[in-house]
Order: C-alpha cells, then structure tokens, then sequence
C-alpha cells in the first residue's frame, strides 16, 4: 500500500504529458519568431541590370512608427564600372529622384564622390494604428536616378546615327535616366513585410510597394491579453455575487486583491509590443470591459462590507 507522500504512477505520468505540450508550444514558438525574424529579400526589378550602364539600389527598412504613419527606409547604390572609377568614385554627376516625405526627394551625387546611401521617411497610407492588432498599411518607395546635367543633344544625335550605322556599338550611356535594379529587404521586429514591384514601373523608374501588418505573434498575444483579462474579470465578478447573496464573510484582503487587478490590467494592456496609446481596437474587446467590471465589482464589495450587519 503506498504512502500517501509517494508519487503514483498516474502522477508521473500526467506530468510528463503537461511537460512534453510545454516544451512542444516552446519549440513552435520559437520556430515561428524564427520565421518572423529573417530578414526578408526580395528582388524587385532586375531589368536595369540587364542594361550596360545601370545602378543597383538596396532598399533596407530601418524603423516602422504606426503611430505616425511613417515607414524609415536607408537606399543604398552600386553604380555600373563604366559610371564609376577604380575607387568607387563616380565618372559623372548623378541625381537622385526619391518620394521621401520629411527631406530631400532631389538629392545630387556628384563626380568624383562615392554614392553614399540616402535614409528617407515615406508616407504609410491605407491603415489606422486604432485598428491595433490587425491594422494593416501600405507605402509606396519611388526610384529614380538620372544625369544632373542632359547630354549635348548634338553630341546625342551623331552618336544615334553612328548607332544606326553600325547597330552593335548602340550603348545605353546614351540616355539621360539611368535603368536601375532594386532589391528589398525587410525586418522590423513585430511587423510582417512584404514588398513587390508596383506596375508602373519601368527601367529607370522603379516604384515598390510595401505591404506592413502585425505579425503572427504580436496577434496571437494580444488576442491572448485580451481573453485573460476577460477570464480574470469574470471570475472576479462571481467571487464579488458570491460575497453579496450567498453572504460569505469580507476579508479586508479582498479589497487589496481588487484593487491591484484594477492597476494591474493597465500593465499587462501595455505589455503588448508595439502598442499604441489607449483607444485602439483591442482596448474596446477587453480592456475597457475588464476594467469597468473589476472597479464595480470593488465598488460593491466596498458597500457590502459597509452596510452588511454582523449576525
């Protein structure tokens, strides 16, 4: 006959079980942040590189503030050899055409200097970050890249009849706009990017388009604030009509406990990443509610405790 301090055979057992589904949703869930947190590539347009004379530009997404609107991105550019020297200095004056929101949309490079990156902030329409955690955006990155000064028109016109002549020496340095070919890379921790090349782009005008929303886990937490909050705000509305009709006693304890889940919802509200300020969507789902109920609750119990005669 066991002892009832041993451990029985069903004990063991159940507890392997409840260890093996927790260390099985760590696994998933460390896979999953896994996924979220590769840096996503994305090759946009590739026909400027197919050109002689072209200029490869890598846009890198640096920051996303939903509050603002506003999506922080750093463009950097490797010119053709017959645009630039042995140093990486370049032949010719360049100028760059970008739609950034706040500075500079003309930005010149000029000959002999290196092509620096250039960060620009860019408008993130068609989303509300009120509809956190399922708010969805999308912003527009044009690229353009030309000569600062056009080419003579003479010298333009000859070089296009020789071409006619002897078709095999045509070079696209010809032209004014440069053809480019954009990559996209995006990882912003809580954020799912994603970026394609928008269909009026051409060779040497190159608009993408960035898709943003909340990530996978960012939803699945809030989601999970959201029903915890709910549970605990239910369960204390029993606990507080237990204490009025079935007339258990009030320990001042009680009050303690009430009280601090009234402040403590506002923590765990703002424990959710990348949360904006109250008033969005999931504040209306949940945490309005739970607060209105845990403070009438303490309210009630607050008068029970006052009015209640002793017996």
């Amino acid at each position: 006959m066991s002892t009832p301090d041993s451990i029985s055979a069903k004990e063991i057992i159940v507890s392997v079980v409840v260890l093996a589904i927790f260390v099985g949703a760590m696994i998933y869930t460390l896979t999953l942040f896994g996924k979220e947190s590769v840096q996503t590539k994305a090759p946009i347009s590739d026909i400027g590189d197919k050109s002689l004379t072209h200029i490869d530009a890598v846009i890198k997404l640096v920051s996303i503030d939903a509050n603002k609107g506003d999506l922080t991105a750093r463009i950097e550019f490797d010119a053709s050899d017959n645009l630039k020297n042995e140093d990486e200095t370049l032949k010719q004056d360049l100028k760059l055409f970008v739609n950034s929101a706040n500075g500079k949309q003309e930005i010149d490079f000029a000959k002999g200097k290196r092509m620096t990156p250039v960060e620009g902030v860019f408008n993130m329409a068609e989303g509300q970050a009120t509809e956190y955690p399922f708010d969805k955006y999308t912003a527009d990155i044009d690229i353009n890249i030309a000569r600062a000064k056009p080419l003579d028109k003479k010298k333009l016109e000859t070089a296009t009849a020789t071409d006619s002549e002897h078709p095999a020496a045509k070079d696209e340095s010809d032209e004014d706009e440069i053809p480019i070919g954009v990559d996209f890379f995006g990882s912003i921790a809580g954020f799912a990017i994603d970026g394609a090349k928008s269909k009026n782009s051409d060779i040497d005008f190159v608009t993408v388009n960035v898709n943003v929303q909340r990530s996978g886990t960012v939803k699945f937490f809030s989601m999970f604030v959201s029903v915890l909050m709910w549970a605990l705000a239910i369960c204390v509305l029993l606990f507080v009509m237990s204490l009025v009709f079935r007339g258990r006693k009030i320990e001042i304890g009680m009050f303690s406990f009430l009280a601090a889940l009234l402040f403590a919802f506002y923590a765990v509200r703002n424990s959710q990443p990348n949360v904006p300020p109250i008033g969005v969507y999931s504040d209306f789902l949940s945490f309005f509610w739970a607060e209105v109920i845990i403070a009438l609750c303490l309210l009630i119990a607050v008068f029970t405790w006052i009015f209640r005669t002793q017996k």
